[in-house]
């Protein structure tokens, strides 16, 4: 009976982090994923984690033919820029989106850690 116990434990350690797996992880998208070249532009972020803006001048998929639409790169500067941005701007990334990851992690440990000593207690005793 207890051999059975440890891979209980990893079997409920596995199921416990499972969901979480991908809590952390965005999906990589390319410019074909978007409708048009406005969608790609707002789902641009800082860093440019998915590679949408091919020559970093701030302009996500200017070179993609999108259907029914010219494609927006042009050498005039004054176009890039249409607004002047105003307060903070959301990063995302950051630690507290790795909390979730990191708890399962803890757990996962805990649970295999218990797990162990009963296995070492049991051939002991």
């Amino acid at each position: 009976m207890r051999l059975r116990t440890l891979p209980a434990a990893a079997l409920l350690a596995v199921a416990a982090t499972v969901p979480l797996a991908g809590a952390a992880f965005a999906q990589d998208r390319d410019c074909a994923d978007f409708a048009t070249q406005e969608e790609a532009q707002a789902a641009l972020l800082p860093g440019d984690p998915e590679r949408l803006d091919a020559d970093g001048d701030g302009v996500a998929c200017e070179n993609h033919a999108y259907p029914g639409a010219a494609p927006t790169g042009s050498d005039d500067d004054t176009t890039q820029v249409s607004a002047t941005p105003v307060g903070g701007v959301e990063a995302g990334g950051g630690p507290a989106e790795m909390l979730p990851v990191a708890l399962g992690a803890l757990a996962a440990g805990g649970v295999g850690a218990f797990a162990a000593r009963r296995m070492v207690g049991a051939r002991r005793g």
